[in-house]
């Protein structure tokens, strides 16, 4: 489990944690989600590029070009501070960053992953036509673009996808003759995506990408990028570069063996290369962060959202991780349905729980980390169980209602 220490960063004065499998931040506005979203992002990619291709890659660039940080984010003040089973990553001020490489663990061989940012403003992607033709720049949104027109050719290749939630039900598919994002109504009648809703402009990509990153990538054979390739055979031993030579051939050529020996003979390899390196190429897991994904979505899809996510992360064979930014207590309370679901589920009958909508969702709390960010500093709102605690929602909830029953008391008067 990595840990992130950041300061006087933006709004943010101070944050301490650790990276979960699921990793939630709530706030209001302004308060500092995204920059701390952002931060771990940057720092799993800059981790990644180093280790698989030993390139150099200006970590506080990338900030301000991919993520979009402004530079009066940043002080002498600043301050990063990474740390994995791999790597620290350390970073000051607007200086360049210092990567110290952990003693290698051929028992906890570092796995690539698939990194995807999902920025606010993706809505963007399913309003304007033609995007395609758009090239300029090259940040998280023109990133999640061209993942989003490659994605979604990928994923309605061969049939519509079938939209997985029941509030926005509805098929879609792109046609890549014209170029077209096509929804079919319950009716059979067809709109352009770009014509439709806001909430369905604003789910759809969004769901598309997902699908891709947590199950459709792993049906794909995945070659290594150049780079990759000359970083690994430059790390191996002489006495093994012949080896690693014939495992690129032969996973290139996508050969079709006519008995299993020379299918077992390319896996004992490939395990003897990896284990060497104590790294792997080949995409283990997905990690996906997602800006306000209750974005322009009535409660209850907020709802169906939280949990299609959660069962996306939580019952793949692979260890995806996820991190959330959001402004909604409904995304909050459909989690806790699911931190709930998982800590008690062993004292549900069977029977009964097909029941729980969120049945699906159930996940170990010990695996998601809810934290609230207030006046630049983090907070853990869990309850000991890791269940959010309920103090939280009842402080929010009288928060919001005082208001209501100081004006009722006048309204009891003039009865």
């Amino acid at each position: 489990m990595a840990s992130i220490q950041i300061r006087n960063i933006g709004p943010v004065k101070k944050a301490d944690f650790n990276l979960n499998k699921i990793n939630v931040f709530i706030g209001p506005q302004s308060s500092g989600k995204s920059t701390i979203a952002k931060i771990c992002s940057q720092c799993s990619w800059y981790e990644k590029n180093h280790l698989l291709t030993g390139g150099e890659y200006d970590f506080y660039s990338g900030l301000l070009d991919f993520h979009r940080m402004d530079e009066g984010y940043f002080s002498d003040k600043s301050e990063i501070i990474y740390e994995s089973d791999w790597t620290v990553i350390s970073f000051k001020g607007k200086g360049k960053v210092q990567l110290e490489y952990k003693d290698k663990q051929k028992e906890n061989r570092y796995k690539n992953l698939k990194i995807e940012y999902i920025p606010a403003e993706r809505n963007f992607a399913s309003t304007i036509p033609n995007l395609e033709k758009y090239s300029g720049g090259y940040d998280n949104i023109i990133n999640f673009l061209n993942d989003w027109i490659s994605f979604k050719e990928t994923i309605t290749k061969e049939k519509q996808y079938r939209i997985p939630l029941k509030t926005i039900d509805v098929n879609y598919k792109y046609n890549t003759k014209n170029k077209e994002d096509i929804l079919t109504l319950t009716n059979n009648t067809t709109v352009l995506l770009q014509r439709s809703s806001s909430g369905q402009q604003s789910i759809i990509p969004l769901l598309v990408v997902c699908e891709f990153m947590f199950t459709t990538l792993y049906l794909q054979k995945r070659n290594s990028s150049p780079a990759e390739k000359k970083h690994i055979r430059s790390l191996l031993p002489e006495s093994m570069k012949a080896d690693y030579d014939w495992l690129i051939k032969m996973k290139g050529t996508e050969p079709k063996f006519e008995d299993n020996k020379n299918e077992e003979l390319l896996k004992e390899t490939e395990e003897k290369i990896w284990n060497e390196l104590g790294i792997s190429t080949d995409y283990d897991y997905s990690s996906v962060i997602i800006e306000e994904p209750e974005q322009n979505l009535f409660p209850e899809t907020q709802k169906e959202l939280t949990y299609f996510l959660l069962s996306k992360v939580n019952n793949a064979k692979k260890n995806h991780k996820m991190i959330l930014t959001t402004h909604s207590p409904y995304i909050l309370y459909a989690i806790n349905n699911c931190l709930l679901g998982g800590l008690v589920k062993k004292d549900i009958p069977e029977k009964e729980q097909s029941d729980f909508q969120s049945k699906s969702s159930w996940i170990n709390p010990e695996f998601v980390s809810v934290w609230e960010i207030e006046n630049g500093h983090l907070r853990c709102i869990q309850d000991k169980d890791n269940i959010i605690s309920e103090n939280y929602f009842d402080t929010k909830m009288t928060e919001l209602t005082d208001e209501y029953f100081q004006i009722l008391n006048y309204y009891q008067d003039e009865k």
